[in-house]
């Protein structure tokens, strides 16, 4: 993790550039989102247009590498950004969130060449946005006690089961999709998948009613014979385990940066 702070006689400050970019997202929060986070909240509104215009300040990449179309920033960067969404709307924030760490980062370090070009790139620019399917119904997000399964057919996989809780789930163009490949070994037999939220067999069963962040979709998901190529494994298959942890990591920062 690139820090990049300075320390002077006062402790540790910001760098010139960390100021710009914080006070940057202010600004954006208090014109484009703080006057109508209230209607969205009243109308469970998704405001997508939003997230293409912070895509376009380029808040939606912004630990992603500038080769893959992300601001190529580091934590402490992205963490003062995100304070400044939280305090504007904390729905807009969790989904900003989620989709810098657990949406784009699993790519960045795990998808090859062609899922980079064809995923990350408009990721991190705020072209697509992402949801983690992780968490299921019974095993919370207990990733040794997932059930939805993957079975290798011919030239693809074939996924079936269900997640919870799936933070923009409905609104998602991919989803990052975790499943059991080899039930026999335990943790190290699930794989992660890049799936595009228009699969045939992609279906959401329903969109939680919360007590706020309603602007943020949290929806109950469930794959039925859901097909994708071998071209959507993530990493190789018995790495969803580490793939789901080690970005999971990076998720807290995020967390504990709206708080």
């Amino acid at each position: 993790m690139n820090v990049r702070l300075t320390k002077d006689s006062t402790g540790m400050i910001p760098t010139e550039e960390q100021v710009l970019i914080r006070d940057m997202a202010r600004t954006f929060a208090m014109k484009q989102i703080v006057p109508f986070a209230a209607e969205w909240e009243d109308q469970a509104r998704f405001p997508s247009d939003v997230f293409k215009a912070m895509g376009k300040l380029g808040l939606m990449g912004m630990t992603v590498p500038q080769e893959w179309g992300g601001a190529g920033l580091d934590y402490v960067t992205y963490a003062m950004a995100l304070e400044e969404i939280a305090a504007g709307d904390g729905a807009v924030a969790i989904v900003m969130s989620g989709h810098n760490s657990v949406g784009c980062m699993p790519i960045l370090e795990y998808g090859t060449q062609t899922q980079k070009e064809r995923y990350l790139r408009p990721l991190a620019q705020g072209e697509m946005l992402s949801a983690f399917a992780l968490t299921e119904a019974k095993g919370g997000s207990d990733a040794g006690a997932l059930t939805t399964r993957s079975v290798c057919d011919g030239d693809g996989y074939v996924i079936n089961g269900g997640k919870q809780f799936i933070t923009t789930g409905k609104n998602a163009d991919l989803t990052l999709v975790f499943a059991v490949t080899d039930p026999e070994l335990g943790s190290k037999g699930i794989s992660a998948f890049v799936v595009p939220t228009d699969t045939p067999g992609y279906d959401v069963v329903r969109v939680e009613k919360k007590m706020g962040q309603n602007a943020s979709d949290t929806a109950q998901l469930a794959f039925n014979d859901l097909r994708v190529p071998r071209e959507a494994l993530l990493g190789e298959e018995g790495q969803g385990y580490r793939i789901a942890l080690s970005n999971l990591e990076g998720g807290r920062i995020g967390i504990a940066a709206q708080a």
